[in-house]
């Protein structure tokens, strides 16, 4: 079983009140994109990591998962893993979903043994050069034991540093 962790730390707070409906929304949709794995059996509890008086905490009551209010994504994430309950764990920025196929990779990657690797799920690929090389793509999800990921806040140096195994599954932007 693995917990979830979403990091939902917008980079860009310029157009807050416009896009802060739209945020979330996206946030809502990669929530909603985990049920399946729920229904599986592979994940068993979120937390939703955000910014201090973003208004999440109604949405993360509605989904029914913890939340963890932190000034930026590193002490969030620091602060979500303290919180989970199973020591491997799927982070995933907010905003992203994993494609279908998701919960059927994941089950075969932890059937066969590949249980203490990591796995890193990258964006869909959204131009030519990331469609020739998909490994160029951002990694916007990782999944690793709690342990691995020590004060790392960045999922690329993290997804480097872990040599991360790549799911073949992408995760769409739902923004």
């Amino acid at each position: 079983m693995l917990s979830a962790v979403i990091l939902a730390f917008d980079a860009s707070r310029a157009a807050a009140g416009a896009r802060e409906g739209a945020q979330r929304e996206a946030i809502a949709r990669t929530l909603a994109s985990l049920v399946e794995a729920c229904v599986a059996g592979l994940v068993a509890d979120a937390v939703l990591a955000g910014p201090p008086d973003s208004g999440l905490g109604v949405l993360a009551e509605e989904a029914g998962c913890g939340l963890v209010e932190a000034v930026d994504a590193r002490s969030g994430l620091a602060r979500a893993l303290a919180g989970v309950r199973y020591p491997d764990v799927l982070v995933l920025r907010a905003g992203h979903a994993p494609e279908r196929g998701f919960v059927d990779e994941l089950r075969d990657a932890h059937e066969y043994g590949e249980r203490t690797r990591a796995h890193v799920l990258r964006a869909a690929p959204h131009s030519l050069l990331t469609r020739l090389a998909p490994r160029l793509s951002e990694p916007v999800g990782l999944i690793a034991p709690r342990a691995a990921f020590g004060a790392a806040g960045d999922l690329a140096v993290l997804a480097k540093k872990l040599r991360a195994a790549e799911l073949t599954t992408r995760a769409r932007r739902t923004i």
